[in-house]
């Protein structure tokens, strides 16, 4: 562990310093298109409710590291933008080879420290109640599609990124605001209806967890769990009805044993889980996730890998869906993945999703390499230092690869090329549908809410 754990260091770069994780800069027909590091983004959410309407203003801090034009993404349409305090404009362009769109802005910046302003409005996943002056909304989020993080909401950067969040919530058209806050933020009333909440500073666009209910629409059980590093962890479960309240309470204590026992004490400040219906699949944010039962111990897992350790970009979220369906199987230990060869994990820089693929060809290549590293401990052994290095940063498989030949004193080159970025054979291909992640239409998510 120790070899592992130094060697990690070694190949570790500065925390929270991501830009040079940022895909290559590109030109479009407006310009030199660059990648920006969010040092601090702020926003002002109101849910009007009489109005039935959320708006948000956004106030966001960053660096640039050369000049042109910033890039940042936001689905609606985004209004009276600033840059310095001067008003700008905006306009919709794609990454090279057509992966993805996103927003350019119309002025060049110099290097250095910048802001960028902005109002937009959301209506994704918010249903109001204006008789009764409540709303319920929540940032839920996907990962097998592109656009599906926090830009569906407010404006930000992408995966590579991980800068503070503050988000100040106030509910207005009602005299009497009566609402319930779930989050992985830290949250704290500052009037009578107004809250801010604020994120760690090592959360990037998938990670913040968000989701407001009339109060008392929830059954809510709060209670700690004596971590194996003896600090008490803070932990809260809800879902519509009390006996599944106790059975997720009941779940989360010994799914959060066994996690610690394979690798090593919680690394977050809380957890916060979310009891939907049987058959509604699971998504992880960091410490957090709204799941049906059968998916709580996969959520819980990306806690670990998913959102302790997070993939850089859609090219490298194939590892924490292979390392949680390895769990899922009952890690099996196999001497051949089972299959030719794939590319899960060598797509262009500019994807922002995951491979779909990865739960199963990518879990059976985690089995395949537990085998090749029997000797040592197997892949679990190596997962456990890993983490312990690298907990709250932002890797990709390239740095996967890195430190598993570290640990292993193998070359791992030949396998990674045929079975993770399919250069050595043909690309396979897989067609099932993961119960854990299923895919969720948008009526589906709103009757979450």
């Amino acid at each position: 562990m120790k070899k592992l754990i130094i060697g990690c260091l070694l190949l570790s770069t500065s925390a929270f310093a991501n830009l040079h994780l940022s895909p290559p800069n590109f030109n479009t027909d407006h310009g030199r298109a660059i990648f920006i590091d969010f040092q601090k983004a702020e926003y002002n959410i109101t849910f009007d409710t009489l109005k039935m309407r959320t708006t948000v203003k956004t106030k966001i801090t960053f660096k640039a590291a050369e000049r042109g034009k910033p890039i940042f993404d936001l689905l609606p349409e985004p209004t009276n933008l600033k840059i310095n305090g001067e008003e700008t404009s905006q306009e919709v362009v794609s990454f090279p080879g057509g992966v993805s769109t996103l927003r350019q802005v119309m002025t060049d910046v110099a290097p250095g420290i910048h802001t960028l302003e902005m109002e937009n409005r959301f209506k994704e996943n918010v249903i109001y109640w204006p008789l009764l002056g409540r709303v319920s909304s929540a940032f839920w989020i996907r990962d097998l599609k592109e656009r599906k993080f926090l830009e569906q909401y407010v404006p930000s950067n992408f995966e590579f990124d991980q800068y503070k969040i503050v988000m100040n919530v106030k509910f207005a058209g009602t005299k009497k605001v009566r609402q319930d806050i779930y989050s992985n933020g830290v949250v704290t009333q500052t009037s009578a209806s107004t809250y801010t909440i604020e994120f760690p500073e090592y959360f990037t666009v998938s990670c913040p967890y968000f989701h407001t209910t009339p109060k008392g629409r929830m059954n809510r059980r709060d209670f700690t769990y004596k971590s194996i590093s003896g600090r008490e962890i803070p932990i809260t479960v809800y879902s519509p009805f009390k006996s599944r309240t106790k059975r997720f309470q009941a779940e989360t204590i010994r799914v959060m044993a066994e996690l610690e026992a394979d690798y090593g004490p919680w690394a977050h400040p809380a957890f916060v889980a979310y009891g939907t219906m049987p058959g509604t699949g699971g998504m992880e944010h960091t410490a957090a996730t709204q799941t049906s039962f059968g998916a709580l111990d996969h959520e819980m897992l990306h806690s670990y890998f998913a959102k302790g350790i997070m993939p850089a970009n859609g090219s490298s979220g194939w590892i924490d869906e292979a390392i949680a369906s390895w769990r899922d199987r009952g890690y099996q230990r196999l001497p051949n993945p089972g299959f030719s060869g794939s590319n899960i994990g060598g797509h262009t820089p500019y994807q922002r999703h995951t491979d779909d693929r990865s739960y199963a060809l990518g879990s059976a290549f985690m089995g395949y390499l537990d085998w090749r590293l029997q000797n040592i401990g197997g892949l679990k052994a190596f997962l456990k230092g890993y983490f312990a290095a690298y907990k709250h940063q932002v890797v990709t498989t390239e740095h996967f690869k890195n430190n598993l030949e570290f640990f292993s004193g193998l070359d791992l080159s030949s396998e990674f090329d045929t079975f993770v970025i399919g250069k050595s054979q043909p690309d396979f291909h897989v067609s099932e549908e993961n119960p854990v992640h299923k895919a969720l239409s948008r009526e589906d998510l709103l009757n979450l809410l």
